[in-house]
């Protein structure tokens, strides 16, 4: 026989697996009842220790305009590890995590939130979920480290601690065994010398005044420096505009527009400036392959080419700032828009030339916090209404003008007609100025060669999706100068949130070899307003994080 020890009969293997499905059934039984028990005391208003399947609060992310600040250390909670979910700057809900991963993965699970709430799709596209991936080791892939793969977000986690934030006055490296040994030193004098308590108070002041210095944090001066750096940064090249004249001479020394780069007619064509230095370059092309509403999209939800654009692009600007430039077309010589109207006066808003500036954040990421402005690119284009635009407007404006007797585009297929889109454009003209609303309606499509540099599919899905640039004067600002007969359309994309600014610090190693192409549409929304025109479309090639300020000065001074 057998050693007993080693083998188990049938009937022994069927005893086993009904001690463990009871064992298991028992224990299910505790969880339960504890919970139970949890939930009951709560009820009655009996103190418990807190538990993660019992709420202790609600709170609406969105409807109470709450903002995300993760902080490692020194913030007076139980774990090093925690996010504060924060509401008009104090500290509401405080989670406490095991683990740096952990509280990454909320992090980015709350990011999500908000950047659903801020960055819209027109059409109204859906985010996926992301949580973080941690890099296995010896990985090469790029986008290891970053918001890869789709999760849902952790369901319990530590404890939460409700209080306040602290100021991080933080001592690190060898500051910290500094300020260790001199605490040290003034408790074993203030033990072995005799010392008056005045004596004992000024060594002591002497002391904190040392652990002062010691702190990591900004200077004084530092603060003074960005400050009146950013305010010469919007000041500097402003030229009043009852000023500017042909021939003033404040004038004939700004920047021409388009100086900044150099037009070629094919993408690879050499790039380079008058004196040899290499400039990103620009081409014009039409809105052909630019996808918009199209007429009756309401009911098909279909999309089609933009059947032709109102502007036409005559040159482009980039340039590196430490902040963002607002008004540009203030700031430079702009591009010639001579019209012959045959004598008849204008009756139309629609500008002869139209702005548009995009500021792009290219600076690391800051986790919880979306700053309104700082370092990074900005792409001009400077568009001239075309002469099908100008005589279009000049007809529907008219006087004694009546829209139900226009013929004009009946023998045109309805998808190719673009009379629609300028009487939308003539409305927004017209509107936005004074219609935060209306002026919601502006949207950038915004397409580039992700794929061949190997750009994460999370950034890259939403290549050519149209945004709507929704908050004015927060992403969205719209000049109109009456005088230069334009109009500016400045988009700001540095408040939007952490994910965002992730994938343009991703790009940032990548922008001399990215190829951009920019469209602009206002939007349409019922059938007398579609299809779609694009306003107007420029293609960038190959911009440089070292090219210039405007005009090609540096970017400490533009």
């Amino acid at each position: 026989p057998g050693d007993i020890s080693t083998s188990t009969t049938p009937s022994a293997s069927k005893k086993l697996s009904i001690f463990e499905a009871a064992a298991q059934a028992a224990e299910a039984s505790l969880a339960k009842a504890k919970d139970d028990f949890s939930k009951a005391a709560n009820t009655l208003g009996i103190d418990t220790k807190p538990s993660a399947d019992i709420p202790r609060g609600v709170l609406d992310l969105i409807e109470e305009r709450a903002s995300i600040s993760p902080s490692m250390g020194h913030s007076g909670a139980p774990t090093p590890f925690c996010v504060s979910i924060k509401l008009n700057g104090a500290t509401k809900w405080k989670f406490c995590f095991e683990s740096h991963f952990c509280m990454m993965q909320w992090v980015v699970a709350l990011s999500d939130v908000v950047v659903k709430a801020s960055v819209e799709d027109s059409d109204g596209f859906a985010m996926d979920e992301y949580s973080v991936k941690s890099r296995e080791l010896g990985s090469n892939d790029r986008t290891s480290p970053a918001v890869i793969s789709r999760a849902v977000p952790p369901t319990k986690s530590s404890e939460f601690v409700v209080g306040d934030e602290v100021t991080q006055w933080m001592l690190i490296d060898w500051k910290l065994q500094v300020a260790w040994v001199l605490v040290n030193v003034l408790l074993i004098l203030g033990r072995v010398l005799t010392l008056s308590n005045e004596r004992y108070i000024e060594l002591a002041v002497y002391l904190n005044f040392v652990l002062w210095q010691l702190c990591t944090r900004p200077t004084v001066a530092e603060l003074l420096r960005q400050r009146e750096s950013r305010r010469a940064t919007r000041t500097s090249n402003i030229v009043p505009l009852e000023r500017r004249g042909k021939d003033d001479s404040s004038v004939r020394e700004m920047p021409k527009a388009g100086s900044s780069t150099v037009r070629v007619i094919q993408v690879d064509d050499p790039h380079i400036d008058e004196t040899g230095a290499t400039i990103p370059s620009w081409l014009g092309i039409t809105s052909f392959g630019i996808d918009v509403r199209s007429h009756g999209y309401l009911k098909t939800r279909k999309k089609v080419s933009s059947p032709g654009e109102l502007y036409k692009c005559v040159a482009v600007d980039c340039f590196m700032s430490n902040s963002r430039i607002p008004q540009v077309a203030t700031q430079v010589q702009l591009p010639e828009a001579n019209f012959d109207d045959e004598g008849v006066t204008k009756t139309w808003k629609s500008p002869d030339l139209f702005v548009v500036s995009i500021s792009i954040p290219m600076e690391a990421p800051r986790l919880g916090s979306s700053s309104e402005d700082g370092y990074g690119m900005t792409f001009v284009g400077y568009f001239r209404m075309k002469e099908e635009t100008r005589d279009i407007l000049r007809r529907i404006t008219a006087p004694g003008y009546n829209r139900a007797t226009d013929t004009s585009e009946d023998d045109v297929d309805v998808q190719k007609r673009i009379v629609n889109g300028v009487r939308l454009f003539e409305q927004f003209c017209n509107e936005a100025p004074t219609d935060p609303t209306f002026q919601a309606r502006f949207k950038l499509i915004p397409f580039a060669n992700l794929e061949e540099f190997g750009c994460p599919s999370y950034i890259a899905k939403y290549n050519g999706k149209p945004v709507l640039i929704k908050r004015n004067q927060t992403t969205g600002f719209l000049y109109d100068y009456p005088t230069l007969n334009t109009m500016e359309f400045d988009i700001s994309l540095h408040p939007f949130p952490y994910l965002f600014k992730q994938a343009m610090n991703y790009i940032k190693g990548y922008t001399e070899k990215s190829i951009w192409t920019l469209g602009f549409v206002i939007e349409g929304r019922n059938d007398e307003e579609l299809p779609e025109v694009a306003i107007g479309v420029m293609k960038i090639c190959y911009p440089s994080l070292s090219c210039g300020g405007i005009g090609g000065s540096s970017p400490e001074t533009s």
